[in-house]
């Protein structure tokens, strides 16, 4: 929402509670060491001169920061300094941050309230080296005046200003690369869901950052519509939640806000005490500088709205059922035993192996040649089966086929059997060729005349062609059609004989050739 400007409320009686509490906190925080990176979500100008027209309109300010500042003598001396018996306040070191940032500072005399600082002016003025602010605003009239303000008089690049939404800036700056962040969320709470979208996006921020400290300012209204995010986060916030309200009017009517609340998350140790002390020193300026019938209003109330002890129970894994865990422990129990047993019976197994003892675990054959056997185990001496093409090449060339001859399973005939001789290959006497035909071969094989069963041979694995070339009649194995056999055309000295492949595959390229010499050119590329 881009309507609302903060300039006709500056300094008001929320104003001095927020910033009180902002200031008090940074002031706890930055007691450590380590860095802090401090985001505020609706920065707003940063400045505000108590004289300009959008601020005179109203004059919210004299019953808010005007009060306090007429009874500085309190805490401060003339010169504006802190008297000695109030430095450990917060209130004494507020108004002289107050004082120091006035136009007529230098001056000794220094009575008149001419600006007031917003909230990014409160959290940059103690940064140190490490320490980082992210202001967010949207507004864009807001941003041009908060350009020209001196947010940062000493630390020049530590404030990094960006035109964004606030809540979703937020969530994209969490987790921060410093050890610890402190978030400040004061939204003008214009539309109805503002409400919905604080609360959500808070619990979202916890997750990313479980530590991290968040104030929420919300204004209390007689509709009650702060209730809906003080439930909200109540239930869903896993981390402690310390609430601080400055009442200064009693809830009359359906419009006006009454109160100032803010909801500390992940507060600092002892700050609940440490700011309850300052607000009462507030609550007796206040109540003798406004009106009779207003002054008996003035109140300030705080409570834990989540207790430690209670976010930190829900915040730790909720214990298990004691039946659920009877039943894992069984089960890991079985599983432990069931366990035991295979390492104790496997633990032999494997000194055996170690000793040269045993047998070695048995193999699984991945053959692409023979699908069905797959994941069958053989023993690691068996052989492995040839493919179908190496089958044809052996068969066409008159070579064996080792693989289709297997010796017997029986023990008695695997011992009289003898291995089959290697057939010959070298050339022969006359013609540089072997003329000697299968059946030749096959008759001086050993063990021909053997009874059957000692090595048994399958037929079909018999080549259908010599090595010299002749048609094996005794073969079942049947032969590829390119290599059929043909009778010898008339004409010639020996008719009727069969072919061997050398002919036969001279004869299909001679009738291959004469077909082809009927056909005309061939055609070349067509012109355009």
């Amino acid at each position: 929402m881009l309507a609302y400007q903060h300039a006709y409320h500056a300094g008001n009686f929320a104003d001095l509670h927020k910033h009180l509490l902002a200031n008090t906190l940074a002031e706890q925080l930055l007691r450590k060491e380590s860095p802090v990176t401090f985001i505020d979500t609706h920065a707003g100008r940063g400045w505000y001169p108590l004289a300009a027209r959008e601020t005179e309109q109203l004059r919210e300010y004299e019953q808010g920061v005007l009060p306090l500042w007429q009874t500085r003598s309190r805490w401060l001396s003339e010169s504006g300094d802190m008297l000695q018996r109030a430095t450990d306040k917060p209130v004494a070191r507020w108004l002289a941050r107050l004082a120091d940032m006035q136009p007529d500072a230098g001056k000794n005399n220094a009575s008149e309230l001419s600006v007031y600082p917003g909230s990014p002016w409160w959290l940059s003025q103690s940064l140190r080296r490490g320490d980082r602010l992210l202001a967010y605003e949207l507004h864009p009239g807001e941003i041009y005046h908060f350009d020209q303000a001196p947010v940062q008089r000493d630390s020049l690049g530590k404030v990094m200003r960006r035109q964004q939404d606030g809540l979703s800036g937020l969530l994209a700056a969490v987790p921060v690369t410093t050890p610890r962040v402190a978030v400040l969320i004061d939204p003008s709470y214009e539309l109805k869901n503002e409400y919905r979208d604080v609360a959500e996006v808070v619990v979202e921020t916890l997750r990313k950052s479980r530590h991290a400290t968040i104030m929420i300012w919300y204004p209390m209204l007689p509709a009650g519509r702060q209730h809906d995010l003080l439930e909200r986060l109540k239930k869903q916030s896993p981390a402690p939640m310390w609430r601080s309200e400055l009442l200064i009017d009693t809830p009359e009517g359906e419009h006006g806000m009454y109160g100032s609340g803010m909801l500390v998350i992940n507060p600092p140790w002892q700050f609940d005490r440490l700011f309850t002390t300052a607000m009462q020193e507030v609550v007796e300026v206040l109540k003798g500088a406004l009106p009779a019938p207003q002054s008996v209003a003035v109140e300030h109330k705080s409570l834990w709205w989540l207790t430690e002890e209670v976010a930190r129970a829900r915040s730790e894994p909720k214990a298990m059922p004691r039946e659920r865990l009877l039943t894992l422990r069984k089960l890991n129990q079985k599983v432990k035993r069931d366990t035991e047993v295979e390492v104790t019976q496997a633990k032999p197994k494997r000194e055996k192996l170690k000793r040269g003892e045993g047998w070695a675990k048995p193999r699984v054959r991945t053959d692409s040649a023979t699908p069905k056997a797959k994941g069958k185990r053989h023993s690691a001496t068996a052989k492995p089966k040839t493919s179908i093409k190496a089958q044809v090449k052996d068969q066409v060339h008159g070579h064996s086929a080792p693989s289709e001859k297997r010796v017997s399973d029986k023990p008695s005939e695997r011992s009289s059997s003898h291995a089959e001789p290697a057939r010959p290959r070298g050339k022969g006497e006359a013609g540089g060729k072997d003329k000697s035909g299968w059946s030749d071969w096959s008759s001086s094989m050993p063990g021909s005349d053997r009874r059957e069963g000692a090595t048994r041979v399958n037929m079909r694995s018999t080549p259908a062609i010599g090595r010299d070339g002749q048609v094996n009649p005794s073969s079942t194995t049947k032969l590829p059609k390119k290599y059929a056999a043909k009778k010898r055309p008339e004409g010639t000295s020996e008719v009727g004989k069969p072919l061997d492949a050398r002919e036969a595959r001279a004869l299909r390229e001679q009738a291959e050739h004469n077909a082809g010499k009927g056909r005309g050119k061939p055609r070349g590329p067509r012109k355009p």
